[in-house]
């Protein structure tokens, strides 16, 4: 039979009570020892076998009685030897000694020994003294391989303790399940999300718990548990137990055993709903304007490409309108960006009202807007946009004390299957609102692509490649056209003005009426102006004996902008002190609208280079509206009178009083005058009789390359 046996000697059982057993004693140490899953035996201070439990029986083949009062060297030889005599002395003579030793005592320490039992097979022996029974120790022998498994599963629950502990923190919600999908533990989140506390629900099916349905079921039917199973990562909503829906992500991930065998499952899910909001909210900022809610721009581009992709593929007719509000500017500059930007909000609403809910409404950038109306005629069109300018036309904005009346100007481009892509139509739209607003502001400027205004503002925009090409290249070249005197001969060659032309690719002459317009309306003039000042002082650097001696003036063409260029300014001067260019040689011609345009920077620039023997020359003049109102603020030498009047003076005699009228004001001033359009002899006959000082024009002499201009036919002009 199975059990624990103590006796002694004789073979009675012994009595306890300072070392005999009592017979309780013997009981519940039976009842310990046999409870155990490793070899024990209890030994005297013989070292004889006075019990043993059937595991260490089992474990070397041997009965239980036959093992009682027999040396356990006998029984088990490998342990024969003076290391286990001195564990087990230790034991029995000493055991209060062995007790009290620190965890690092040696003589506790070596109470734990490896014996080799054979090659196979290691067992580990260890020794411990019974406190309450001095002379009787219980040695523990364990096998090798027990003791790994012992430890392994105390490892494995110690790392499940923490991997529950873990999983029991973490955010996201946990509940591993059984191979049969039975709860085995929720953590936290998980409680929460579900509604249910983990002690009322281990053991239970998920489904009772976890009640999920499709996102896109709208009856909200719940899935089954394999339904659950096979859609891993599809988005769910989850029910609470409260009635609440939480939209979820879910993951689940199988565990299986050696052999490929479902363990468990790992079921892993997290409420989306921040998420989402988060991704709604960057994809809304992606797409919108913060300031006034509307689209933004690359919104409005990716609408348009859809709708022209769709006027190509099936026809109709929709329409872009190009918005602009017109003096922003004085908004932003009298109450700051905060008012701008609320007079942006405003009109934004105040537009949105104006059209259709199909139409889609855009933020372009600063104060402009765009609109697409799809499936729309450009009649149709035309009155949503002047729907749009009376609603404007009628707002107050009023900030503070302050109450700004407003204006907007609209372009208008047809879309259709003609159209080529985004860059054109934007480009047509940009070039129609800008002849809105250059027809008086408040007005709506529909694009055509022959007749237009806006048509002729894009053809002048296709010249600005054309003209930065001819700068980079140097494919510009001079001419001079003569300016004579017709009061008196005082014995000197006339003086010249300079004239730019353009060559093409293939040497062909470009006259400047094709390209000037577009130079200045798209500031490429200062470039233009740099280039024939550059050219002019090389060639008179390359011929400076003739060009001192002739006293010929040159008259070069300065524009508006070049005119208000601090840099352009210091150009001019750093060429007259590095090439020594003499006084009086240069005479620069600024029109007189560009002067009163920027009469303060234009004085400024005048009275700097007057100071370094430059002259200069009001073109063009009677041209403007405050001509001789300005005229004694501006420094100039000569009245060049705008040939508008000359060309038409023998036939028109108030075109005649005006070319008098400014001669006489002219002199009066101290200033000498030139007439310009001079194209036959009959002008140039009545001027002398007026007596004005210069003439210019086809009657006088054509233009020619500056090249010819020392040549000995042109040695008298």
């Amino acid at each position: 039979m199975g059990g624990i046996f103590i006796v002694q000697g004789n073979g009675s059982v012994e009595t306890c009570q300072s070392g005999p057993f009592s017979v309780d004693a013997v009981v519940q140490l039976q009842e310990v020892i046999e409870a155990c899953d490793v070899g024990l035996c209890l030994l005297n201070a013989e070292r004889l076998v006075v019990a043993w439990n059937r595991c260490l029986a089992d474990s070397i083949g041997m009965a239980d009685q036959d093992a009682l009062g027999q040396s356990i060297e006998e029984l088990i030889p490998q342990l024969a030897g003076q290391r286990f005599s001195q564990m087990v002395q230790a034991a029995v003579q000493h055991p209060q000694e062995s007790a009290s030793q620190q965890p690092n005592s040696p003589s506790l320490a070596s109470s734990r020994h490896l014996f080799n039992f054979d090659e196979k097979r290691s067992v580990q022996v260890s020794v411990k003294p019974l406190m309450m029974h001095p002379g009787y120790c219980l040695v523990q022998i364990s096998d090798l391989d027990s003791m790994v498994a012992i430890q392994e599963q105390h490892s494995v629950g110690q790392v499940e303790q923490r991997t529950r502990a873990m999983l029991y923190s973490v955010e996201d919600a946990v509940i591993l399940l059984d191979a049969d999908g039975n709860v085995e533990f929720v953590n936290l989140a998980a409680e929460g999300m579900t509604g249910y506390q983990s002690r009322h629900i281990i053991g239970c099916q998920l489904t009772e718990i976890y009640r999920v349905c499709d996102e896109s079921d709208t009856k909200h039917n719940s899935l089954s548990i394999e339904q659950i199973f096979n859609n891993e990562s599809q988005q769910l909503v989850l029910m609470h137990r409260e009635g609440l829906r939480l939209p979820i992500q879910q993951t689940i991930t199988r565990l299986k055993d050696g052999q490929g065998n479902l363990e468990s499952m790992v079921l892993v899910f997290k409420d989306t709903s921040q998420s989402r909001k988060l991704a709604a909210q960057l994809s809304w900022q992606t797409s919108h304007d913060p300031i006034t809610r509307l689209f933004n721009r690359a919104e409005f581009d990716r609408q348009l490409s859809e709708l022209l992709d769709q006027a190509s593929r099936e026809g109709g007719e929709h329409c872009l309108l190009y918005l602009d509000i017109d003096r922003f500017k004085i908004v932003n500059d009298n109450c700051g960006h905060v008012a701008g930007d609320e007079l942006l909000h405003q009109l934004a609403s105040l537009i949105k009202r104006s059209i259709r809910n199909s139409d889609l409404l855009a933020r372009l950038g600063g104060d402009e807007f765009g609109i697409l109306l799809s499936k729309c005629s450009l009649e149709a069109a035309e009155r949503i946009a002047d729907t749009i300018r009376l609603s404007v036309q009628g707002f107050r904005f009023a900030w503070g004390e302050k109450t700004f009346s407003q204006s907007i100007s609209i372009g208008m481009v047809p879309i259709n299957d003609q159209c080529e892509g985004i860059e054109q139509i934007l480009s047509f739209a940009d070039t129609a609102c800008c002849s809105a607003k250059e027809e008086g502001r408040n007005k709506i400027h529909i694009y055509h692509p022959v007749e237009s205004s806006a048509a002729k503002r894009h053809g002048e925009a296709q010249w600005v490649t054309h003209i930065r090409s001819a700068l980079d290249e140097n494919r510009f070249t001079l001419y001079v056209q003569p300016i004579e005197s017709i009061g008196g001969n005082d014995g000197s060659l006339p003086h010249v003005e300079v004239l730019i032309r353009m060559l093409d690719e293939t040497g062909g002459l470009i006259l400047p009426g094709a390209f000037i317009p577009a130079a200045e309306r798209f500031d490429l003039m200062p470039s233009v102006d740099r280039w024939v000042i550059d050219r002019l002082i090389q060639f008179i650097t390359e011929n400076r004996e003739i060009s001192i001696s002739s006293g010929r003036r040159y008259f070069i063409n300065l524009s508006g902008h070049s005119l208000c260029d601090e840099q352009m300014l210091q150009m001019i001067l750093e060429k007259i002190r590095e090439y020594e260019i003499p006084k009086g040689m240069l005479c620069f011609e600024v029109t007189e609208t560009a002067a009163i345009s920027n009469l303060t920077s234009a004085e400024r620039f005048m009275r700097t280079l007057q100071r370094f023997g430059c002259e200069f020359a009001l073109d063009d003049f009677g041209s403007g509206l405050s001509s001789f109102g300005y005229l004694k603020q501006l420094p100039v030498e000569y009245l060049k009178i705008d040939g508008a009047f000359v060309k038409e003076m023998l036939e028109n005699s108030v075109d005649e009083s005006m070319v008098d009228a400014i001669n006489r004001i002219g002199h009066i001033m101290g200033l000498e005058t030139i007439a310009e359009f001079v194209e036959n002899e009959a002008i140039l006959s009545r001027l002398r009789e007026i007596g004005v000082d210069y003439a210019q024009g086809y009657g006088i002499c054509r233009p020619f390359p500056i090249d010819q201009l020392f040549t000995d036919q042109n040695l008298d002009h």
